[in-house]
């Protein structure tokens, strides 16, 4: 072999060690930064700098009780294979109602009682151990019922003992663990609150259908047994309620993918069941609802002040109720928003709301102090929709001019190496280049092999996450490194 090819081998094998090492090195990168991603969902806290002052104002009840029965994992879809459930979606009134990512539990939990959304309510964007949970920092619908002198109780998981403080509740049934007899022990503790103190508002949780979809899949015998069982039990505590003068409630906090898990924005996580039935309210499909509307229906309902950072709206299309009542609750929700919105944009840097959108609120207030309820109610609901629009926008330019600062370095990451193969790669860098598309391409090929999902509801664990990442790496830089070499 002369001096020359021996050189070139040199140079070839060089070249290969070289790439190896700029692939470990970017897989170094890509893993700091996914900590580092990790990280800043454990470290996030939401932007508000303060909490609104007001206490809200009561209004009109429209039934003296209500019962929320969230059953953990539970898929749109599921209902139909459940007949109590099914039977209460007919005779009353039923939604879709959709969620945000992260779409977790905790997260979820405080949307539901807060009517905020994960970016607002201070709950861990990433589930924390239950030694970790810490109570709701901000109003919930228990304080809520509280201000309006409403008796509350709660029945379900130890994580809720954590979350609302006890000093928000009369009565409280906290149960081990997520399985069947954990389920069964919070209906029975809901019968008992039910049949011996009747409380305003009472709050029920059941998670063993999140518990076997995890284990079985979503689509799987076991999870539809569950989800049979927690029919049951939905079916126990409709029996022991009196539904002329109360509402029951069922939602869900999310859904899963079909193998189990949740986490990202599939639809089949974010789309979940909301049925409401009882006294006041009206029979009928009501199409799509967010999660966020619930917590301010049911202080519609209870005559309760509005949480005060809801960011939802009263489902006033499965209520019955008069003039009077829809425009007073109508304003309530104006005045809650306006105060919240005003503080959210002083937090970003955005200033206040518009003198339109104040005055709207203004005009609906008057026109209600003079009866005029039909004006009330309409400017009331003009007032809600500008305020979200112009809180939407701020929050919308803020991000844009974050993700705008980011940008030019993302760019230069990915600009760099393509320009440099263009201008002085030539023939070799072409194929340097061809070979880590190749690369790519085999470490998605084997991804999808593996049954991988595009998704954060994909992802069952951090640890057996990163080794997957790690063995496809290895085996398509194996590939591409063999390209090379030829």
């Amino acid at each position: 072999m002369s001096r020359v090819s021996r050189l070139r081998r040199f140079v070839r094998v060089l070249t290969v060690l070289g790439s190896l090492a700029l692939l470990l090195a970017a897989a170094g990168v890509a893993g700091l930064w996914l900590l580092h991603g990790q990280a800043s969902m454990h470290t996030y806290r939401s932007p508000l700098r303060s909490q609104p002052q007001s206490t809200g104002h009561t209004t009109t009840p429209l039934a003296r009780q209500v019962v929320l029965i969230i059953v953990d994992g539970l898929r749109d879809d599921a209902v139909a294979s459940m007949p109590n459930l099914s039977s209460l979606r007919r005779q009353g009134a039923s939604a879709r109602a959709l969620l945000r990512a992260p779409s977790l539990s905790q997260p979820a939990w405080t949307t539901i009682v807060t009517g905020a959304w994960p970016e607002i309510n201070g709950a861990p964007l990433i589930n924390v151990s239950e030694a970790e949970l810490a109570p709701i920092s901000v109003d919930t619908i228990f304080a809520a019922a509280r201000r309006a002198n409403l008796s509350t109780a709660l029945a379900g998981g130890s994580w809720w003992e954590r979350m609302v403080p006890r000093d928000l509740l009369d009565a409280v049934a906290s149960v081990e663990g997520s399985g069947p007899a954990a389920d069964r022990q919070a209906t029975d503790a809901a019968i008992r609150f039910l049949r011996n103190f009747q409380p305003s508002f009472l709050l029920v949780h059941l998670g063993n259908v999140d518990s076997v979809a995890h284990d079985s899949g979503a689509l799987s015998e076991a999870c539809h047994e569950a989800a049979l069982e927690a029919d049951r039990q939905i079916g126990d505590i409709a029996a022991a309620m009196d539904l002329r003068n109360s509402v029951l409630m069922v939602c869900s906090d999310h859904g899963h993918i079909d193998r189990g898990g949740h986490g990202g924005p599939d639809p089949t996580v974010v789309t979940t069941p909301f049925v409401a039935l009882g006294g006041p309210v009206i029979p009928g499909d009501c199409g799509t609802i967010a999660q966020v509307d619930i917590a301010p229906t049911i202080a519609a309902i209870l005559g309760a002040p509005m949480p005060r950072l809801n960011q939802g709206n009263i489902c006033f299309a499965i209520l019955r109720c008069d003039d009077a009542k829809r425009a007073e609750t109508q304003v309530e929700l104006a005045l809650q928003r306006q105060e919240f919105a005003n503080l959210y944009l002083a937090s970003i840097g955005r200033g206040s709301l518009s003198d339109t959108a104040e005055g709207d609120v203004t005009v609906a207030l008057s026109s209600l102090e003079v009866r005029n309820l039909e004006s009330a109610y309409r400017l009331a609901s003009l007032a809600v929709e500008r305020i979200d629009r112009e809180v939407a926008q701020a929050r919308s330019d803020r991000i844009r001019r974050e993700r705008s600062l980011r940008l030019p370095v993302a760019a230069g990451f990915i600009g760099a190496p393509l320009a440099l193969v263009a201008l002085r790669g030539g023939r070799r860098g072409r194929w340097l280049f061809f070979s880590a598309a190749v690369t790519l391409l085999a470490y998605h090929a084997l991804f999808a092999l593996e049954d991988g999902v595009y998704s954060i509801s994909g992802i069952t664990g951090m640890r057996p996450f990163v080794e997957a990442i790690v063995r496809r790496t290895v085996a398509a830089s194996a590939l591409g490194g063999l390209l090379v070499l030829w």
